[in-house]
């Protein structure tokens, strides 16, 4: 039965979490390997239409919480579209005018040269993410003297809305090497976006795209209600315009790393006690009232009017949302198969 075509949550609406394991879900890569990755993820993202907000590239699989620029690859000029083309295929690269037709061996030209083919292409994540899983695997094959399929299977996605999903799952994200039992602290894993963004803020700046927060959160602060942000409680903090969002975002992260999930490392108390007091005392731990937890394939996260329009959209079977990880602001849904 030949698979459904993915539909893509747009950019204006938020997110998608990409994963992807091996075959067999067996531990592959080295530090050469994840170096590689991380090179060939970042070259394609200079090429197509995506903004890269957090990754964590793992032993027997990766994370990437993206949005894809639809929009900005509609609108784009040709002459953007061939640069980008170029920039992950080669300057002396051509891009294709038409389609191949493989009975006859050559190119059924397009009218317009190609330039509608080229824009589809450059806008879609589903191909970014063929391209970096196909393009590793013959790196990777080829370093190791092997042959076959290096991934289990097509890669799982889950949409994540603007906002405070995109913040859990975010942290998610990041917190996968210490929920492992292979760092002590997030930031410590150098093949993640929180050890990237902490000890290569340049390289950040030239790579990974900062995560939509909720557009109330500075309002959030400590000893002032706030009518939609009382149950969390984030209060503005004394750092400076660059660095605010960066210790905002890893202070949390310590604070959801925190909470114990069973048969999972957690941050120390300690630790978490000695973050907060550098930022002073935010008062998170015992204010957040959602912890991060294993995210299931196939779900939609976002507010209740959010995913049931977007069932309806789909036209699938309305299901009522249910309240994502104690979250009385956060639905999600089990209904789309994406």
């Amino acid at each position: 039965m030949p698979r459904g075509r993915r539909r893509w949550v747009s950019q204006e609406w938020g997110a998608f979490h990409i994963v992807s394991h091996t075959v067999e879900n067996t531990p592959l890569f080295s530090d050469q390997e994840k170096k590689y990755f991380f090179q060939l993820m970042r070259r394609l993202s200079q090429g197509f239409f995506i903004k890269i907000h957090t990754y964590c590239i793992m032993g027997n699989h990766f994370h990437i919480l993206a949005t894809g620029m639809e929009l900005d690859a509609k609108h784009a000029s040709k002459e953007d579209l061939i640069r980008r083309y170029k920039a992950i295929y080669g300057k002396y690269s051509e891009y294709p005018a038409g389609a191949h037709d493989g009975n006859i061996g050559s190119i059924i030209p397009d009218e317009d040269g190609g330039i509608e083919r080229l824009r589809e292409r450059l806008g879609s994540i589903s191909r970014f993410v063929q391209e970096l899983k196909q393009n590793f695997t013959r790196w990777y094959n080829k370093k190791h003297n092997r042959k076959g399929y290096l991934w289990r299977e097509r890669f799982k996605g889950v949409i994540v809305y603007h906002g405070m999903g995109e913040l859990v799952c975010s942290a998610y994200i990041d917190l996968n090497p210490l929920r492992a039992g292979i760092v002590k602290l997030p930031e410590d894993y150098k093949w993640s976006s929180l050890s990237l963004r902490i000890k290569a803020p340049r390289l950040t700046e030239k790579f990974l795209y900062p995560i939509t927060y909720p557009d109330s959160m500075d309002n959030c602060v400590e000893g002032k209600d706030n009518d939609d942000w009382t149950w969390i409680d984030i209060p503005l903090f004394p750092l400076n315009k660059d660095m605010r969002e960066v210790e905002w975002y890893r202070q949390y992260v310590y604070a959801a790393g925190g909470i114990p999930v069973p048969g999972k490392a957690q941050i120390p108390e300690r630790m978490l006690t000695e973050v907060l007091y550098l930022n002073k005392d935010l008062g998170t731990l015992n204010r957040l009232c959602f912890g991060v937890r294993n995210i299931s394939y196939g779900i939609a996260i976002g507010g209740y009017e959010t995913i049931e329009n977007l069932q309806r959209d789909l036209k699938r079977k309305v299901i009522n949302a249910r309240s994502f990880i104690n979250s009385h602001y956060i639905r999600a849904t089990r209904v789309l198969r994406l």
